[in-house]
């Protein structure tokens, strides 16, 4: 019964077609990536060929599980692997203040989207990179009520 709403929704949601025969078909798509680890690293700003100045840091999750026959028991060994994330941040207001407050160890959420590039090394080999992109910066250490 609460399926066709949801789906009407959903279908909204993805794709819009206009109703005028000469526009072009518009698709809707989603990138959004959500993360709460700890900083890694003290985060650096870095301006290239004039442009704009970007804080640049990173992050690690990790994912746990429990391995073994009887997992349902909480019996078995539990395995950890941490993932690193490289973070960017372009907005004016959140750079600045990412820069000046976030620290290595400090536990933080982030929201952002996801994406994938290409450069050349200085050893002129390319290579490719995963950066988070982030829109939204909110610490969950008491790093900032120690320095205020």
């Amino acid at each position: 019964m609460l399926q066709r709403p949801v789906l009407k929704v959903l279908q909204r949601l993805v794709k819009h077609v206009s109703t005028d025969s000469t526009s072009l078909f518009l698709e809707r798509s989603v990138n959004r990536v959500q993360l709460l680890g700890r900083v890694g690293q003290d985060p650096v700003m870095r301006q290239a060929d004039g442009r704009n100045p970007v804080t640049i840091f990173s992050v690690a999750t990790n994912e746990m599980w429990r391995s073994g026959e009887n997992e349902s028991f909480q019996t078995g060994d539990i395995s950890q692997k941490t993932t690193w994330h490289r973070v960017s941040v372009f907005r004016p207001g959140l750079r600045d203040v990412a820069y000046q407050y976030v620290k290595k160890g400090t536990r933080i959420y982030i929201e952002g989207k996801i994406d994938y590039g290409e450069y050349t090394d200085k050893n002129n080999v390319k290579r490719q990179a995963t950066t988070i992109i982030a829109d939204n910066i909110i610490f969950l250490s008491d790093n900032l009520r120690e320095q205020a």
